[in-house]
């Protein structure tokens, strides 16, 4: 059976698909027993759905906005010390 250490150094592979049948049976098992690594899995797997639906490139601000966004941090200051 798989170790928690192999089953996190393996995860990327399990869910791009490309474990080989074996190591696959191998590391479903290890979930089945394991609900720490399920979790690990899970929020892995979240994870992944979340940053699919980031646009990619991020889209580039209007020149309004670049001009509201560095006329606002021109005028920011670092808070007083003390």
């Amino acid at each position: 059976m798989l170790s928690c250490r192999e089953i996190t150094e393996l995860a990327t592979a399990y869910a791009e698909g490309a474990l080989s049948f074996a190591d696959r049976w191998r590391f479903r098992v290890h979930l089945a027993m394991c609900g720490t690594c399920r979790r690990y899995v899970k929020q892995l797997e979240l994870t992944k759905a979340v940053l699919g639906r980031v646009p990619q490139p991020p889209p580039e601000p209007s020149p309004e906005t670049r001009e509201a966004l560095l006329k606002a941090f021109r005028g920011w200051q670092k808070p007083p010390s003390g």
